[in-house]
């Protein structure tokens, strides 16, 4: 399909309209939205400090240091990345795609020879750079107007170290069907097509191995943005004006929005999870990585939550039996299991993301969102003819003491798999005092590989 914009087209609206929007939006040029601290209360003369508060809210988050190298993308006229070195010492490369904003930006830099400060005339989709430049890359109000957007973001992925961080924000299309207004006044007046969703936009930036740390949907604040920027542009641009507001009109019926991301360039997923130190952040890598982990882990892993379910199957052959998987993730043990004919299946996992894709399969009785660390209050004791757990105890994951919690919620009587890494089992005291400590004996022992050579034991127990 032919392009109906180009980066040429783009690259001529910026040039020319660039002492018409400092007129108005920023008299030093920039080009950004407000995030407001009272939205039902912001005035004009809050916006442009509210777009100063957008970027100490983006600083905040980014983790720069003095030893950061920064990639700065749509840099303008070169004021966010001078404060991003002021603020941190961090060196910056910006690029634009108008020779205008990036001659600007020249000309203020040389005010600050004492910043590590570059920049130069580039297109975000052929970067001038080798592969793993940069421990950061920023963009704000940009990437919309990339007209080959998904290629932009792969030479983003390149470009970016190994865990380097890719925070920025984008105006999106929440929905599928765009008016004829919203397409003049949205899409025709700022050259480009409509885009992505909030979701799509994060699943592909995961597809692409930007996995997505942090998002937030900033809708409302640019409707706010433009509510005021309106007012502002009134008395000299009074059709620019009224654009404005057939742009709020667009974003309440939901054909424009505003969201940010932070994401990290993780090339392999397993070896970043195992890594990883704190609850938190493996919470938050589970969630990133949920919409692609199926995709990800089919050929190499699902025999780990077959083998599992098979392993308690040949203990507990009522397929009526209450189940409880733990770990559950995304569901992979739970569609074993319903493969096997068992209907009453629960599910717990502390990942909500996880959890909402193994939702969508539809196996589940019941899910719940909860963490083996402390104890289960949505279920009795006693209530489960069966456990399986897998992919909990582990390196950087669940401490082997959760295993007194899930004990407690196993009927007497009970059968309890519990598939480790082989590595994790034998050299963890933790686990072995523990299984030792809990009345169960082991009834079998199923071994096999995953990820072709990675050694695995399902142990199977039943509660005395």
């Amino acid at each position: 399909m032919t392009q109906k914009y180009t980066e040429a087209d783009t690259e001529a609206f910026y040039d020319h309209e660039d002492s018409m929007y400092r007129s108005f939006w920023d008299s030093e040029g920039s080009l950004h939205w407000g995030y407001f601290e009272n939205l039902a209360d912001a005035r004009a003369q809050d916006f442009v400090p509210a777009c100063h508060r957008w970027n100490e809210y983006m600083l905040a988050c980014s983790g720069l240091t003095t030893e950061s190298r920064v990639l700065d993308i749509g840099c303008g006229n070169g004021n966010t990345a001078i404060w991003l070195a002021q603020q941190t010492g961090c060196e910056v490369v910006g690029i634009d795609i108008s020779a205008v904003r990036v001659d600007n930006a020249k000309a203020l830099a040389q005010e600050y020879p004492s910043l590590r400060l570059s920049f130069q005339k580039a297109s975000v989709t052929s970067l001038p750079f080798s592969d793993n430049s940069f421990t950061h890359v920023w963009s704000q109000a940009t990437l919309y107007h990339v007209h080959q957007r998904e290629l932009a973001l792969k030479e983003i992925y390149r470009v970016l170290q190994e865990q380097g961080i890719f925070l920025f924000d984008d105006l999106i299309t929440p929905v599928s069907e765009i008016s004829a207004e919203g397409q003049k006044h949205v899409y025709q007046r700022l050259l480009f097509e409509p885009t992505f969703s909030y979701e799509s936009y994060a699943k592909t930036l995961s597809e692409i191995g930007l996995m997505v740390l942090d998002a937030k949907d900033l809708s409302e604040h640019l409707n706010k943005s433009y509510q005021l920027l309106s007012e502002l542009a009134l008395s000299k641009y009074p059709q620019l004006s009224a654009s404005y507001n057939k742009m709020c009109e667009a974003i309440a019926a939901r054909e424009l929005g505003w969201s940010f991301y932070r994401c990290q360039k993780v090339s392999d997923r397993v070896s970043w999870i195992y890594g990883t130190n704190d609850e938190k952040t493996l919470k938050d890598k589970y969630n990133a990585w949920a919409t692609i982990y199926d995709a990800d882990l089919d050929e190499t892993y699902r025999c780990s939550p077959v083998l599992s379910a098979r392993a308690l199957a040949k203990v507990l052959p009522n397929k009526a039996a209450s189940i409880l998987d733990v770990g559950a993730g995304t569901g992979m043990v739970g569609e074993a299991l319903a493969d096997l004919g068992y209907t009453n299946i629960t599910a717990v996992d502390f990942s909500e993301e996880m959890l909402e894709v193994a939702r969508k399969k539809q196996v589940y009785t019941a899910l719940h969102q909860g963490n083996v660390a402390e104890p289960l209050t949505f279920s009795t004791p006693e209530a489960f003819d069966g456990i399986v757990v897998l992919g909990v105890f582990t390196f950087g994951h669940a401490h082997p003491k959760g295993l007194r919690n899930l004990f407690e919620l196993l009927k007497s009587g009970g059968y309890f798999v519990l598939t480790l890494r082989v590595d994790y089992y034998e050299s963890n005291d933790s686990l072995q005092e523990i299984l030792e400590e809990l009345s169960w004996s082991i009834l079998d022992r199923v071994e096999f590989n995953i990820f072709e050579t990675e050694p695995m034991v399902a142990l199977v127990l039943k509660k005395h």
